[in-house]
């Protein structure tokens, strides 16, 4: 019982770790040149 508790902790581990690496792949805010959604993007997080 406590090997399928470990193993289904590792799986998802890896499951999050896998989705955080494709969430920060191509991400819009990894370079510095400016486009509408930039900017946008920044707007959106001054009015909160």
């Amino acid at each position: 019982m406590s090997t399928i508790i470990i193993a289904s902790l590792i799986i998802l581990a890896v499951l999050l770790g896998i989705r955080h690496y494709i969430k920060q792949k191509g991400s819009c805010g990894d370079c510095n040149c400016s486009c509408p959604i930039k900017d946008e993007m920044k707007q959106a997080k001054r009015n909160q």
